[in-house]
């Protein structure tokens, strides 16, 4: 017995060992910016989530290498390090309170059978039946959230689903009625998520058939090494043939944003923030884009990101005629709150389209999302068509993740947008175009 007493912890120990050593060891594969993070991308489908799980897991590790460290990000070594080994820590010292919590439901129904026996019967009292009770109801809660969280981390977030929506537009030439546009935003191609999902977002969106495509950044996570990957996943838009522009996002900035906008102009995709184009044509016929509006034509306006650069609706929207409605990309949709699209003065924007939010990545029912991680409104600008103070906004959920290595009642989207035409009148108040939208799944 003393034997198996020592044994004990030493297979505790042992065991936060081995898990400190496989969730660092996942981790530096995707995490540690090599070239090999890039090369093993066709393995990605499956290692990307397990790494997401291993970090939701080992959250309460993150969080202590915030506290303690002033770097702490996911490339750190010392901060992974400190995560993963306080990580598999606490899930060692769960274990380990769940087996403490067993022993002792399984003592307490032990002292009460046998106070419950008669005391002249000499045999033990038989309680197994209520052991197995206790057992099933402790490892069911268990087995539970482990369920609960391995989907919102491996599965949740490749569920990829289509939102649609339909606004009208004051304005919008009777030629561009029907107009239908696709967006795709925040795929954060990385140490998270898989080209493979980002693929699928672009054949669904092909697969609609819009008119445009729109991108509205946030093309990778983070590591330079996934730059030209990532602007090459979008070479199948332009090969469509139809037109599409973008926008840059916080996260392209981080990892150089210049650099980003080469990558993807040299695909073919216009780059427009703090500028526009024209889509000019109808919506049965031939579109092209231009600089200069012909014929019947609708101005794409981008704003840069309102963090990591400036947005400048001015020199975006000067000089457009005021009879040609515009939509502005915008990736953070706080920018809608901003002065310089509020102020009386500022140029008129018919329809403000974003990402950034992730529609809050987790949603708890009767709580709200996770939102505000990202925007300084909480959930107003989580997901969906919105009021904006002086424009309605319409804010994808977007394709990857951020933040948090998971979703949760949160799926993955890719936006369809149909453009009507609205009474002149609605311009007074473009916020009787959100109350008039119609939104499917």
């Amino acid at each position: 017995m003393q034997t198996a007493g020592k044994a004990r912890p030493r297979f505790w120990v042992f065991l936060w060992l081995l898990l400190s050593a496989l969730s660092l060891s996942l981790h530096l594969l995707l995490w540690s910016q090599w070239p090999v993070a890039v090369a093993i991308e066709s393995a990605a489908s499956l290692l990307k989530p397990l790494v997401n799980l291993v970090h939701t897991v080992t959250t309460p590790g993150w969080l202590l290498a915030r506290l303690c460290l002033s770097s702490w990000g996911e490339a750190d070594l010392t901060a992974s390090a400190l995560a993963c080994c306080a990580g598999s820590g606490v899930i060692v010292l769960s274990l380990l309170w769940i087996a403490k919590l067993r022993a002792a439901s399984h003592a307490w129904l032990a002292k009460a059978a046998t106070r419950k026996q008669p005391s002249d019967l000499q045999s033990p009292p038989d309680f197994s039946r209520r052991k197995i009770l206790a057992d099933a109801v402790l490892f069911s809660s268990a087995a539970g959230a482990t369920l609960l969280v391995t989907d919102a981390a491996c599965f949740a977030p490749a569920r990829l689903r289509l939102q649609r929506y339909t606004v009208a537009i004051p304005g919008l030439p009777h030629e561009l009625h029907g107009l239908r546009l696709a967006q795709i935003t925040d795929t954060h191609l990385g140490p998270r998520v898989p080209a493979e999902l980002i693929d699928l977002a672009i054949r669904m969106a092909i697969d609609l058939d819009p008119h445009v495509f729109l991108l509205t950044g946030d093309y990778i996570h983070c590591g330079s090494e996934w730059l030209s990957p990532a602007a090459r996943q979008f070479r199948p838009l332009v090969e469509s043939g139809k037109p599409v522009v973008s926008v840059r996002g916080n996260h392209d900035w981080f990892n150089d944003g210049e650099r980003m906008a080469r990558l993807l102009r040299d695909c073919g995709i216009p780059v427009i923030d703090n500028d526009r184009l024209f889509l000019s044509g109808t919506a049965g016929g031939p579109l092209s884009l231009s600089k200069h509006p012909s014929g019947p034509a609708l101005c794409l306006a981008g704003l840069g990101d309102l963090r990591q650069h400036f947005i400048d609706p001015d020199a975006a929207l000067r000089d457009v005629d005021p009879d040609i409605p515009r939509l502005v990309l915008s990736h953070n949709p706080d920018s809608a709150e901003e002065a310089a699209v509020t102020r009386k003065s500022a140029p008129r924007i018919d329809l403000m389209i974003c990402g950034h939010t992730h529609g809050g990545q987790v949603r708890i029912p009767g709580v709200g999302t996770a939102a505000s991680l990202l925007s300084r409104y909480g959930d107003k600008y989580a997901a969906g068509l919105v009021r904006g103070p002086a424009c309605p906004v319409l804010i994808s959920r977007g394709v990857g993740i951020s933040l948090v290595p998971f979703r949760f009642l949160v799926p993955p989207e890719v936006v369809e947008i149909t453009l009507t035409r609205a009474p002149d009148e609605a311009r007074a108040d473009p916020h009787t175009l959100v109350r008039a939208a119609r939104i499917a799944t």
